[in-house]
């Protein structure tokens, strides 16, 4: 689905299993964020192509987080192809991230992750992101802050009328509180959850924050 020029989305919105919504940039370098589950790619080669996209163009992979749902795809992809996910992350994914692998059965990519992202700017595929360090649905999330746009990319850090879930090892209450606080402050004409309805409109994020800090956190 074309947001703009070089900005697609591929939401999951099926209720009989778990993915994540899929963030398509084209450009110099052509990049996917969150792709998802192995199993369940087919939705975005077949979305890509309804676009006049081919996957296989794709030649870097962001990750918000590392959980199954948002990576195990990874691993269709070559393994030359550029990954990239926050490095506080990376460490987590290498130590207690690797539960949640067993736990559901699912393969953690052997796809090496050779960008590790840190706070601050990040130029790619000809564009400029803000990264943004989120911890609390795991320690080294990441969001992405593409301001020439307008667009916030939040993975499972906050939802419509949501917030992710922070009883997997590794999640905090209070430091999801606080990136979802921080992540209040950007100005984002369009907001894309890891999961769930894509936001639009400055009003319509500002509010959507303003009730989640209130029924969440009481603030």
């Amino acid at each position: 689905m074309r947001i703009s020029k070089d900005l697609y989305v591929y939401p999951w919105t099926s209720y009989r299993e778990n993915n994540c919504n899929t963030v398509f940039i084209d450009g110099e370098l052509p990049l996917i964020i969150d792709p998802g589950h192995m199993h369940l790619f087919g939705h975005i080669i077949e979305g890509m192509a309804i676009d006049g996209k081919d996957v296989n163009s794709v030649k870097c992979i962001l990750c918000t987080h590392c959980h199954p749902d948002h990576i195990e795809a990874i691993s269709g992809f070559d393994r030359d192809l550029l990954v990239g996910m926050g490095e506080k992350e990376y460490e987590y994914l290498l130590n207690d991230g690797k539960e949640l692998f067993i736990a559901t059965g699912t393969r953690i990519p052997e796809t090496p992750i050779k960008l590790l992202l840190g706070e601050g700017e990040l130029k790619i595929s000809g564009k400029r992101f803000r990264v943004i360090h989120t911890p609390g649905h795991s320690p080294g999330s990441i969001c992405l802050y593409w301001e020439d746009e307008g667009v916030l990319i939040t993975g499972d850090t906050v939802f419509y009328l949501g917030v992710g879930r922070t009883d997997f090892k590794g999640g905090d209450i209070d430091a999801l509180e606080e990136s979802i606080e921080r992540l209040s402050r950007f100005d984002a004409d369009l907001m894309i959850p890891g999961h769930g309805e894509i936001l639009k409109g400055k009003k319509t994020i500002e509010r959507n924050f303003s009730a989640i800090l209130e029924e969440f956190f009481n603030r």
